[in-house]
């Protein structure tokens, strides 16, 4: 639960525009923010959209059908894992419903057998892409190679897209 709560606090302060405590080149001037790509393509970053979700498809095509949408999330969260260099290394952490996880099984499963990839979409962004060598079937997905900002970003994007219960608990108070 604390590893949550700081994962997402983290995420919030970095989304607010504030500055990281830990960068030891602090005096440098901001670097421009964009939604973190690892193809070629850059993109802008993405703007407020209707209906926002995260969706996950067979390659980088974005006219590719996603195979599993934000609709399957439960939970994400961003980890600090220290590296063997003494670093640390970002990850972003993301957990699926019952279906979901039978959903990614099976697209991870057809991935490693065609030595293809699965790309991560926020609405028409892209925002990762894997190679997957073997099938995943413990009902979680990890997007790795990211920095602390990129990380902060992609858990926030995908947080914004999990369908919350709503809480009426104060309702007609």
């Amino acid at each position: 639960m604390y590893k949550k709560t700081f994962s997402l606090a983290a995420a919030l302060v970095l989304l607010t525009g504030c500055s990281n405590p830990f960068d030891k080149n602090s005096s440098e001037e901001p670097a421009a923010t964009a939604p973190p790509v690892t193809t070629e393509a850059t993109t802008v970053p993405p703007t407020t959209l209707p209906q926002k979700k995260i969706y996950f498809r067979m390659g980088e095509d974005e006219n590719t059908e996603p195979f599993l949408t934000s609709d399957h999330i439960t939970d994400c969260s961003m980890e600090i894992l220290p590296n063997d260099s003494g670093e640390s290394d970002y990850v972003v952490n993301i957990f699926f419903d019952d279906e979901g996880k039978e959903i990614f099984a099976k697209a991870t499963e057809e991935a490693a057998a065609n030595n293809s990839t699965i790309s991560t979409w926020y609405n028409q962004y892209l925002i990762s892409v894997a190679t997957v060598n073997e099938a995943i079937t413990d009902g979680s997905a990890v997007i790795s190679g990211t920095d602390m900002n990129e990380a902060a970003k992609i858990a926030g994007w995908i947080y914004e897209c999990i369908q919350q219960p709503e809480n009426n608990s104060n309702e007609g108070e």
